[in-house]
């Protein structure tokens, strides 16, 4: 026998399984795949559905009617809305500039206050460290005196 004989028996038999499930009615769905998800494949429930969908469009539809909504307000209403949110934009920025003078101020008065807390804490190590570098240099012009002396007898 050749190699294909083995191959077509197997296709053979899926096709015949394949037909009897067919025949049978069966339920069960065929596997989907990840990629064979289309966002329209069903409608959406609700308006947040359709939105999480298609972004675009919605925020199309949302200028789309901003434009509406502004064709039918009285120019004189928009002047006056435009004056009155540019006043509350500027007295904003002028509150953020007031807030954040603040909070630097606050923020350097707190550093100040770590730094000298940072010198008392660590004053007492600091005079150690000073008087064990004294006594380190004296001990070393010691130690070289001794080794001076040292080498002036071996030359003799």
């Amino acid at each position: 026998m050749s190699k294909t004989d083995p191959r077509r028996d197997r296709v053979a038999k899926r096709i015949t399984a394949s037909q009897d499930r067919l025949k049978r009615g069966s339920s069960a769905k065929p596997a989907q795949h990840s990629g064979d998800h289309l966002p329209d494949a069903y409608p959406p429930e609700n308006y947040r559905g359709l939105a999480r969908e298609y972004p675009w469009l919605t925020l199309a539809a949302g200028l789309g009617m901003g434009v509406l909504v502004a064709a039918f307000l009285p120019r004189k209403f928009a002047s006056k809305a435009a004056k009155r949110a540019l006043s509350a934009a500027t007295v904003a920025a002028e509150l953020g500039l007031v807030y954040s003078k603040h909070a630097r101020e606050v923020a350097g008065e707190a550093a100040h206050d770590g730094l000298e807390k940072i010198t008392e804490t660590t004053a007492p190590l600091r005079q150690r460290a000073t008087s064990a570098g004294k006594s380190a240099r004296s001990q070393g012009l010691r130690l070289a005196g001794e080794a001076m002396k040292f080498a002036t007898r071996l030359r003799r």
